[in-house]
């Protein structure tokens, strides 16, 4: 089942922001024993590890989860990073993280900058199928693919001639004239046209389960009806979370914060209206200390309740994010935490049906305010 969008991702995690350069630097060093590894493994063909099925490398956690869904135990499918509190955008990776892209049979990551590490061992890798979320989220909003602009170099999330990026013809009718919005006459500006984390646009993540089914399916025929019909089950997993966005969308425009830009694409489906001051999110993508203006003007609305949720990443905590946290609770503003990788323990679905349900709940005694913005 397609959801129909609406408009409005063995090393060790280096440091939170400001250290991609350095790590992008890591990881071309090790590129070059990456050829080594691969030079002694397997070429990359049908069968995965042990001839089991197909070998599919996922970026993070979250993507391998995605694919894990849609293979069904019919594939082999590894993630790069798989610890919950790792930070893709500054990951190390190692010679044996870049062999496993280049051996993979398939390989599914988000794009757009994000696990820049990925488009690096692809440009060392023969001809490898790939799924870019990014690609699969331009897809189905017609918007272009959303990139990550800090600290990474010109190449980083761009596109790569000589890899399949996939079957253009299940893209040729996806977006629509309203983008994820999915109701005409709304002129939105929100961030979410240009944040990269697509996997917590519903629509995509539901593409990406798809497409992913699409390439499994021409390298393992045997198993194309399995692997379509997941990736089906899947979309319609996601169709309950989507229904209770579409409740919160159309009782009106709830007013939120947020201590960092992770989960603008969830919450701009459901139309909630972003207070956070843009000094402030611009200082923690840039991995500096806000303004001490930015920083009360924040503080400020969680004290007066002029918001009624905090979304709030863990996963990147810092002194001033946890000030900004006990403001919230101390002022009754719900926090609902949104990080950027799996929780432990937990599935896509389940996830994403934990933060909407918290959402939803936050939501259910609050009023709407207007938003001259839509």
């Amino acid at each position: 089942m397609t959801i129909s969008p609406r408009t409005s991702g063995s090393g060790s995690p280096g440091p939170r922001r400001g250290g991609a350069t350095q790590a992008l630097t890591a990881f071309a060093a090790a590129l070059l024993g990456a050829g080594a590894l691969t030079a002694c493994g397997s070429s990359g063909g049908s069968a995965g590890a042990g001839g089991d099925g197909p070998s599919v490398v996922a970026s993070t956690n979250v993507y391998a989860d995605i694919v894990e869904q849609v293979a069904g135990g019919n594939a082999t499918v590894e993630a790069v990073i798989s610890d919950p509190a790792a930070d893709p955008h500054s990951y190390e990776a190692s010679p044996a993280d870049a062999a496993k892209v280049s051996n993979a049979d398939l390989v599914v990551y988000n794009g757009g900058g994000y696990d820049s590490f990925v488009d690096l061992a692809l440009e060392n890798a023969g001809e490898v199928p790939v799924v870019r979320a990014v690609d699969e989220y331009s897809a189905v909003t017609g918007e272009a693919a959303p990139e990550h602009s800090h600290d990474h170099g010109d190449d980083a999330g761009g596109s790569h001639d000589g890899h399949d990026h996939g079957d253009d013809d299940g893209h040729e009718d996806e977006s629509n004239d309203e983008g994820q919005g999915g109701h005409a006459g709304h002129d939105h500006s929100h961030d979410a046209a240009s944040n990269e984390h697509v996997w917590f646009s519903l629509p995509t993540t539901t593409a990406v389960a798809e497409q992913v089914a699409s390439q499994l399916a021409e390298i393992d025929p045997e198993h194309a009806d399995d692997y379509r019909a997941n990736a089906r089950s899947f979309g319609d997993a996601l169709t309950p979370v989507q229904a209770q966005l579409d409740e919160i969308h159309d009782r009106g425009h709830f007013p939120y914060a947020q201590t960092e830009r992770i989960g603008a694409h969830l919450l701009d489906y459901a139309h909630m209206v972003d207070r956070t001051p843009r000094g402030f999110l611009t200082s923690v993508e840039d991995d500096t200390d806000p303004s001490a203006a930015d920083l009360a003007s924040l503080i400020d609305l969680l004290d007066r309740q002029e918001v009624a949720v905090l979304a709030y990443n863990p996963q990147t905590e810092t002194a001033v994010t946890a000030r900004v946290r006990e403001a919230a609770v101390n002022g009754g503003v719900v926090v609902v935490e949104i990080s950027e990788t799996l929780p432990e323990g937990t599935d896509y679905v389940t996830w994403m049906s934990g933060i909407v349900n918290e959402l939803a709940d936050a939501l259910a005694g609050a009023a709407p305010v207007d938003d001259d913005e839509h």
